[in-house]
This record gives C-alpha cells, structure tokens and sequence, in this order.
C-alpha cells in the first residue's frame, strides 16, 4: 500500500460514543410518528446510519409529509446533548499519534460543521480538518474530495474509518481505504456486509494497519 497522508474519522461512533443515544431517539421518533414496530424503526436507522438523518429518512419514508418534523425533533435533540457525548477513551491518543507521525487527521460528520468543531475543541481533540453537513457538501464523496484538495492526496493515500455500512460504501466509492469500527455492527456484520474490510474494535488498532508501530 502506499503511505497514507490522510485519516477520516466518522465523529458519531467512531470518536464520539454516542450511537446508542442516537438511535435509541431515532427509534423512538419513528415509533411515535410512523407507528412502527420498535425493532423495526431501530433497524431502519441503523441500516441508513452514516448519512445526515434528513437523508436518512428520505430512504426510511421517502416523500412522507411527517418527514420535516421528525428531522426538526431529532435534530434538535442530538443539538442538545452533543456536549454530553464523551469521547471514547482510545480517541485523544490513538489521533495525537497518527498526527504526530505526519498524517493529517480529519472529522466526517452528517452533523453541522460548527457544532463538531466546538464539541472537538471542547474536550481537547486536536485535528486538521473538521467536515459537516451543508448543503451541497456532506458526509461522503463531498469530503473526501475536499480532504484530499486541502492536502494534495490522492485516493491511495487516504483512509476513511467509520462504523455503519453506509460508510464502507462511501469509501468503495471514492476510492479510498476503510477501516470499519465494530460497535453499531458486530464484526460479524461487517464481514457479511462488506467482506473483506478489516475491522477494530479499539481505535489503537488502526495504527499498525496504517503503518505505525
């Protein structure tokens, strides 16, 4: 493999552990609004995780009018407890090693630019790069190819690391490498959603796979 230049984190379940919070309020407001089966609508939002929730419910109920007010509601709550969400513990120092080895670090968020970036400089996280959603520039092909303008990568030099299949297919897409982070989905799911990819539990796994030992 080529020496990677660039790290792309996902921030929900990745850095952040907040997924369980997360789709505890999906589930909840799919319940409530759709009158869907409990397991259901938790299914349906992990499938669709790794998209801004507004995309997501257009793939959960596309056209549907309940739509805006559900996203409105989710997003609100998630607004409110973005300073309640811890880091997990293996973030600060698995990302100061990769950035002390001369990687760029850089944050992938379906979330508001402006919010992660405050949440990160909140608890001490240090990066190079923080992308949120705005219209016209989300989570996806959108960042990475801003990612890699801002620092002159190529695809081969970049690796993207996040939790939902979702994720792995954006890679796929732009070419670049993934690492899959198992805790929305097991390693099991992994393997059969997207085979060969390998996959951590702990974010200090990620160094000897990109080189750092």
């Amino acid at each position: 493999m080529s020496p990677l230049e660039v790290a792309i984190f996902d921030f929900d379940g990745t850095i952040v552990d907040s997924m369980s919070f997360l789709t505890q309020l999906a589930a909840g407001l799919l319940a409530e609004h759709y009158s869907m089966d409990p397991d259901e609508a938790r299914r349906a939002y992990i499938d669709t995780t790794g998209l801004p929730f507004v995309k997501q419910m257009e793939l959960i109920a596309p056209g549907d009018a309940r739509n805006e007010s559900t996203v409105s509601a989710f997003e609100g709550k998630k607004r409110e407890s973005l300073f309640d969400f811890e880091l997990f513990p293996d973030a600060p120092d698995a990302l100061a090693r990769i950035r002390r080895h001369g990687i760029k670090v850089c944050i992938s968020s379906g979330n508001y630019e402006e919010l992660i970036a405050e949440v990160l400089r909140f608890r001490g996280l240090e990066f190079d790069l923080v992308m949120g959603f705005r219209p016209g520039f989300q989570k996806g092909l959108d960042h990475f190819r801003f990612a890699m303008e801002t620092f002159g990568a190529t695809p081969d030099r970049v690796v993207f690391v996040g939790d939902s299949r979702k994720d792995g297919l954006a890679a796929k897409r732009g070419g670049i490498r993934f690492i899959a982070r198992a805790g929305l989905l097991s390693a099991e799911e992994f393997s059969v959603a997207l085979p060969g990819v390998p996959v951590i539990d702990s974010l200090d796994e990620i160094l000897p796979l990109v080189g750092i030992s």
